[in-house]
């Protein structure tokens, strides 16, 4: 059975060569490495690149910062980006890594918690996140069960990450002199925001989401924002789908299931109680009289 390329010291283990089996995330390479001191690289890749510190220390710099990492930290490289890392002079580091590419690849590693210029983040599931990617190195087959497992690996490993950062965050909101409202609040629109276009989710889904009941995600809503969840989730809705139907040639069917709404009637009946309108008719008017109307609000 053809196998990926795989490489192997007393310091240093990479398995690369990987199929791109998905256009949406696949791995290009794992490996982990036992540094010397003031081992550096510069070279900018072509995929996305997480590096999992597990012990001694190092320093990661882009985007004109360079921040002094540790073990229990990780940092992210993106593609074509000038970046320079390397390992201390008096305790190198140790550290595991995963490289990937794909369509979902931005938009997982934001749940993730790399947002806007944070490249670097601590981590308390090193151990984990590292046991994945040794369960990569130990499937080196090109089969597709092979294949199928490492991606398995890959999407528990992007859980593993969301989850702790998730946990962070909900820390960091607790830690602060901002209520519980505010926080709940902050999360279950985020999520909405996320969420809305699939047509199943509901205020349970989202209050399930942030680990309390229903009841109380409303009544954060109503304290913080003076709406129910299930009005926002619409507004959200129907913001998304007066900007699509000024600024696409998208029918009204195809623009009812991009805002989550199997049934162009339901979807159509609720545009119309926001805008005091049919979607046909905002579209048209809209058109005629060159203005951008509630499509400039964003949710």
């Amino acid at each position: 059975m053809k196998t990926a390329s795989f490489f192997s010291s007393a310091s240093c283990q990479v398995l690369e060569g990987l199929a791109e089996p998905s256009l949406e995330l696949s791995v290009i390479h794992v490996g982990m490495e036992e540094c010397k001191p003031f081992h550096t690289i510069s070279d900018p890749r072509t995929e996305y690149i997480l590096h999992f510190v597990i012990s001694g220390r190092g320093f990661y710099s882009a985007r004109g910062t360079t921040e002094a990492l540790s073990a229990g930290q990780m940092f992210l490289i993106v593609p074509d980006e000038p970046i320079v890392y390397g390992s201390d002079r008096f305790d190198p580091w140790t550290y595991a890594w995963i490289g990937f590419r794909g369509d979902r690849a931005s938009s997982i590693l934001k749940k993730c918690g790399f947002l806007g210029n944070n490249l670097t983040r601590s981590i308390r599931c090193t151990e984990e996140a590292v046991a994945c990617i040794r369960e990569i190195m130990d499937h080196r087959s090109l089969a597709p069960s092979s294949m199928l497992f490492r991606e398995s690996c890959t999407i528990r490993l992007f859980s593993l990450l969301a989850a702790d950062y998730e946990t962070a965050a909900r820390e960091s909101w607790m830690n602060t002199s901002v209520s519980r409202d505010s926080l709940y609040t902050e999360l279950g629109t985020a999520f909405i925001k996320e969420m809305y276009m699939h047509d199943s989710i509901t205020v349970e889904d989202v209050a399930a989401h942030i680990g309390i009941t229903r009841a109380r995600l409303n009544r954060a809503f109503q304290e913080e924002l003076h709406i129910s969840v299930q009005q926002y989730l619409i507004d959200c809705r129907m913001r998304h789908a007066s900007r699509l139907l000024l600024t696409t040639p998208l029918s009204i069917k195809e623009i009812s299931g991009q805002v989550g709404y199997s049934d162009q009637l339901v979807f159509s009946s609720a545009f119309k109680k926001k805008y005091g309108a049919s979607p046909k008719l905002f579209r048209e008017s809209h058109h005629e009289d060159g203005t951008g109307g509630p499509a400039a609000s964003q949710p």
